[in-house]
């Protein structure tokens, strides 16, 4: 029994829908990878390269049926079939591919830079073995069966008659390389476990004691786990002696802010998760620097256990794991059943169990997406905080060289105000300078006798005394803001690296350093020239010395009325304003004008060709003419008398005579 038209079109369009999800999240996929390097971890990779497979099974699933609709044998659903033979499979490999990954790293110890080694290898693997029997399709024809790519119900694919290859050539294959990757996230599992199990035994230690924990070494047995654990204080302000407080400084309890979990050495990518809290006041010493030592830490609450650290990192491990097996579950579990249920029963056909093919099938990009962003969540947050970050900059630093910057802090966001306040004072500053503050002229008064002529002015992409006042008030502010900046203040971020490594950390605060002048100087010049300031600027600086220059003049010459700004009478100004209209109407009638020569000129050469004509009617008007009055003149030379008239006559009258006989 086959399914109803009502039916198939209910599959269809759930083919299309969940393929224009999948294509949704699949985008979102491939544009933040190529966006930015916070989401190229080894995991992510893989998803990246699985993403083209997935998009290439949803343009085949948006065909739908209508490959079979225009015939089995067309180029569609030939091309149907085979991207479905290729493309859907390859999901399961490279979820293998990360699983393959996971055991490396577990238990091999390969780093990021040997994971990434090995992509190409995945990439041959995922997409080569499935293009083997895929494209060998093509050439498989006979009487009985017909082509093997054909009417698959949902859409073209591998037909009916050869049905036992979808399970040779394609479930098979994918729930045996399903098994492998659960065998491998079990025996990852079994280990985690045991190693969880192995830290919950050690969850008496104190590890903040530093002469305890190495001595121990309980992670030399944990398979290339690394727990770290970093303590960040803050010194509170002093009360003045005045106030009649104490001196001293409050005591308070140590609280953890930061714990990393690693597998595997130093180039391994994070495997587990990062807990921050607080960071609180502690113990000072005379000399300013925190107490570390076991005898301060004796009234301090107990911090959290490493078992509770090692077990964070087991969940997270577990919930990457169990997504992307949930994910092969929910996607082929529903198509097995319905390929076994077609076996069974060749003869019917389930609209409940194609439905739901036809809905699981195409979201495998859909399931990658989310795994995607569940893994990169803080690269998603931190991609949406640079993006914020750098409108609200550009907006700032446009507002400051276009607006008035006094209306600035008003404008601004408190957090970008305070970041931009030395730019800020330099800027109110330069508009408060004797330069910028020229008395404005009365503009009522008569105009009076032209000055001498203008100094002339600078040349407008050289920066005259106003724009280098900007670049200059701009890079003191950039060095306020870079001094600001201080290997200590950056330091005091990063307590433990400042401790271990401090040239390292020295070298990251210098090329931080560099790369923010570098950004911001780039930004800035970017929106000076984009403005087109340095030109403005300059023609502000020849307006105001001709006006200090007229001044000048005025005051030697004992002169006591102003000098309006310009020289020009009421109808001069008026005429001045009249010009862009004119000439907008003049460029109007000159291109009316252009198009009445054209038309005149095509008009003549009409008027000619005609004239041209009627003389030609005429010349033969005038031969017609004259031999008629020739052919007149002829028969008037001949006479009744005349021999030939009358014997022609004559005949006539016989001819007539015998007729009458």
């Amino acid at each position: 029994m086959g399914l109803s038209e009502q039916q198939m079109w209910a599959i269809s369009a759930t083919e299309r829908v969940c393929s224009t999800v999948s294509l949704i999240g699949t985008f979102v996929i491939v544009t933040t990878f190529i966006w930015s390097t916070s989401f190229r971890k080894p995991i992510n990779r893989l998803v990246f390269y699985a993403s083209w497979g997935n998009i290439m099974a949803n343009v085949a699933a948006i065909i739908a049926q209508d490959g079979i609709h225009i015939g089995v044998d067309s180029a569609l659903c030939q091309f149907q079939g085979f991207l479905i033979q290729w493309f859907m499979p390859a999901d399961a490999l490279w979820t293998f591919a990360m699983a393959c990954n996971v055991y490396l790293t577990f238990f091999h110890k390969y780093n990021s830079e040997q994971l990434r080694q090995l992509e190409w290898k995945y990439v041959l693997f995922c997409y080569g073995i499935p293009f083997i029997p895929a494209f060998a399709y093509f050439f498989v024809k006979t009487q009985a069966r017909g082509r093997i790519y054909g009417s698959a119900i949902l859409w073209c694919w591998i037909a009916i008659p050869w049905d036992f290859l979808r399970i040779a050539l394609f479930y098979g294959p994918v729930w045996f390389v399903i098994s492998l990757t659960f065998a491998i996230y079990l025996r990852a599992g079994s280990v985690i476990y045991q190693k969880r199990r192995q830290l919950r035994n050690l969850g008496g230690i104190d590890p903040f004691d530093t002469d305890l924990v190495p001595s121990i070494s309980p992670f030399a047995t944990l398979a290339g786990i690394q727990v770290t654990r970093e303590i960040a204080c803050y010194i509170p302000e002093q009360r003045s002696p005045s106030s009649g407080g104490p001196r001293g400084l409050p005591s308070a309890s140590f609280k953890p802010y930061s714990v990393t979990i690693q597998a595997g050495s130093s180039g391994d990518a994070p495997l587990g998760l990062e807990h921050s809290s607080r960071p609180t006041t502690c113990p000072l010493q005379k000399d300013g620097h925190a107490r570390t030592g076991r005898a301060d830490l004796d009234s301090v609450s107990q911090p959290r256990s490493i078992a509770t650290e090692a077990s964070s990192a087991a969940w997270a491990y577990t919930k990457y794991a169990m997504l992307f097996f949930i994910a092969l579950l929910v996607t082929w579990v529903p198509s097995t059943i319905n390929r076994a249920y077609s076996l069974a029963h060749p003869d019917s056909v389930s609209f409940g169990l194609n439905f739901v093919g036809a809905f699981v099938l195409p979201l495998q990009g859909f399931w990658n997406s989310l795994i995607y962003v569940s893994i990169s969540w803080p690269a998603f947050k931190l991609l949406w905080q640079d993006i914020r970050t750098q409108a609200v900059n550009r907006t700032i630093t446009e507002f400051l060289i276009i607006n008035n910057p006094l209306r600035i802090l008003s404008t601004c966001p408190k957090e970008a105000t305070l970041h931009y306040n030395f730019l800020l004072l330099g800027i109110i500053q330069l508009s408060q300078s004797p330069t910028m503050t020229e008395s404005e002229p009365n503009t009522q008064q008569l105009p009076a006798a032209s000055p001498s002529p203008p100094p002339p002015a600078p040349i407008p992409q050289t920066p005259g005394p106003r724009a280098s006042r900007l670049h200059q008030v701009f890079d003191q502010a950039l060095a306020r803001t870079l001094r600001a900046n201080s290997y200590a203040n950056f330091a005091s971020c990063f307590p433990t690296p400042a401790r271990h490594v401090p040239a390292s950390l020295e070298s990251v605060w210098r090329q931080l350093n560099a790369k923010l002048e570098e950004s911001a100087k780039a930004e800035f010049e970017e929106i000076i020239a984009e403005r087109e300031v340095v030109p403005h600027l300059n023609e502000l600086d020849r307006l105001v010395g001709e006006a200090r220059v007229r001044r000048e003049q005025e005051e030697e010459n004992g002169h006591s009325e102003r000098t309006v700004p310009h020289t020009l009478g009421a109808e001069d100004l008026y005429k001045a304003h009249l010009t862009p209209y004119l000439q907008e109407a003049q460029s109007t009638l000159n291109d009316r004008l252009e198009v009445t020569h054209v038309e005149n000129a095509q008009l003549a050469q009409t008027v000619q060709s005609q004239r041209q004509e009627i003389e030609q009617l005429l010349a033969h008007l005038g031969s017609v003419v004259s031999d008629i009055e020739g052919a007149a003149s002829a028969a008037t030379q001949f006479s009744k008398e005349h021999h030939l008239r009358r014997d022609a006559v004559q005949m006539d009258e016989e001819v007539n005579a015998h007729e009458g006989l």
